[in-house]
């Protein structure tokens, strides 16, 4: 057998993405908020970048770096090989932010007196929330537990879930600390942990969280404990002539019990959630003008318009500094010029695919859910000559405000299914739900619809739903089925 080595040519086209093409793909595709902390983490970064007003549209001009950054000779290189733009950014990288633009302070300096934009956008930043497990270690540290105890305990705190469950057995949480403790121990822990506020935190199911928040002095707490304990699962399926039976009460006192637990937090932790609240921000506004149509305008508002800083322009066309510096100006100068061309992509795009789908909803917009045309991405990139998943990516977690509310903008995307209509066409998956819904809200409580009920139902409408179909969209919906709708 004989082995050797060869050098042979091969001709092959391939596509390849460029960098600023990947990246005005992600941009395209972040919402309003996400795209406020990227320019938030840009402006951290890039000296060269500052926020101003642009022209009526939004868009920021950035020919000015055009003809600087054209007018530079090619990057000179280190003793080591690499680019100093290369150096820099490993520089950057690996060095605290205010040390490596430390240079930079005489530039980027404010001589008019006024206040930096930038600064303000970084002042407007929100604190941080307190968190479910400070918040209980915290009372800790109050109560004083054995110190013997205290990494225990400490790990059933940081054990619990958002919600405030614990996530694990304590049988795991024993063998993790390396069974340093008894399940016994374990046990008396989580008592300690099971006290503090909120009140149902610690809880290993939603019958024992809810059982957590009642007072044992109230006079009902033997029942409301029973109900918990001994009757969860008939709760869940709704069989109180079999509760009231066992408890040796009338339904009316089962009814009335189940109405307390409904006062009851089902998910106490999410009081001291880590998480910043995250606000819904529409990045499309519909709005009727005065001739009856319905017109798109985007929120730039809410974007901050972006410019180049004026003073560093003018250090890379005079040349002012050694070559590092200056090529360290002109790749953050490069990097900041697609940003903002990415961004102005971005609200094209976006402008574009949001007058595409309002032209083609007209009826929902003016009626309502009922209304509301099938409709598939790809109809949309036929008509503006893109590809579907850059329609995707331009809905992707965006909303839109409408006449009927601040809605998902891809919520516009639904299939539909025939209609019995003289006309032949076809009707929503949503307006069929919106129907679904409306005969589940109006039935008589005490003898509820069946799902082959419903489907006749909507059959009756115009609507050939099957009982398969009827279930699904039930299920979807969140909606019981008749034995638990059912009220006594």
């Amino acid at each position: 057998m004989h082995l050797d080595m060869q050098i042979r040519q091969r001709l092959e086209q391939r596509q390849v993405l460029s960098l600023q093409t990947i990246q005005s793909l992600n941009i395209l595709q972040l919402a309003t908020a996400d795209l406020q902390n990227l320019i938030s983490d840009e402006l951290l970064q890039n000296p060269t970048l500052d926020v101003a007003d642009g022209d009526e549209n939004g868009r920021s001009d950035v020919s000015a770096v055009g003809q600087a950054v054209a007018d530079e000779p090619p990057a000179p290189k280190t003793e080591s090989g690499e680019t100093y733009e290369e150096a820099f950014e490993y520089l950057q990288r690996n060095t605290d932010i205010d040390d490596l633009s430390s240079s930079f302070k005489s530039v980027r300096a404010r001589d008019d007196g006024e206040p930096d934009a930038k600064q303000e956008a970084f002042n407007n930043l929100a604190a941080p929330n307190e968190s479910l497990s400070e918040h209980l270690l915290d009372q800790l540290r109050l109560y004083e537990p054995k110190p013997e105890n205290w990494p225990l305990v400490e790990h059933i705190v940081y054990s619990l879930d958002a919600r405030g469950y614990l996530e694990y057995p304590l049988t795991e949480i024993v063998t993790a600390l390396k069974n340093a403790y008894t399940v016994e121990q374990a046990q008396a822990a989580l008592k300690v942990v099971q006290s503090l506020e909120p009140r149902g935190v610690g809880a290993r199911d939603l019958s024992e969280c809810l059982l957590l928040q009642i007072n044992e002095t109230d006079p009902d707490y033997p029942h409301l404990r029973d109900l918990l304990t001994k009757h969860w699962d008939d709760v869940a399926k709704n069989r109180l002539p079999k509760i009231a039976k066992d408890m040796g009460v009338e339904i009316e006192d089962v009814k009335m019990f189940m109405e307390m637990l409904t006062t009851l937090n089902p998910s106490p932790g999410l009081l001291y959630s880590s998480e910043s609240q995250h606000y819904i921000v529409p990045d499309v506004v519909v709005e009727e003008n005065e001739k009856g149509e319905f017109t798109v305008r985007l929120t730039r508002e809410n974007v901050p318009r972006l410019s180049l800083n004026e003073q560093y322009l003018r250090m890379l066309k005079d040349r002012q500094g050694d070559k590092a510096t200056l090529n360290f100006v002109k790749s953050k100068i490069t990097s900041a010029r697609q940003l903002i061309e990415a961004i102005n992509q971005r609200q094209s795009t976006l402008e574009r695919v949001s007058n595409a789908i309002v032209k083609r909803q007209q009826r929902f917009l003016r009626e309502g859910v009922a209304q509301l045309a099938p409709m598939k991405m790809q109809d949309i990139a036929d008509e503006l000559g893109i590809h579907h998943s850059t329609v995707w990516r331009a809905v992707y977690g965006k909303h839109v405000e409408t006449p009927q509310g601040v809605l998902p903008l891809n919520s516009f995307f639904t299939g539909g299914m025939p209609s019995s209509e003289s006309d032949g066409g076809t009707v929503s998956r949503e307006a069929v739900k919106l129907k679904l819904k409306e005969l589940c809200e109006g039935e008589d409580k005490r003898k509820p619809l069946s799902d082959m009920a419903l489907s006749k139902k909507l059959a009756d409408a115009g609507i050939p739903a099957s009982r398969r179909v009827v279930t699904k969209y039930r299920e979807e919906m969140g909606i019981a089925d008749s034995r638990v709708r059912r009220s006594y």
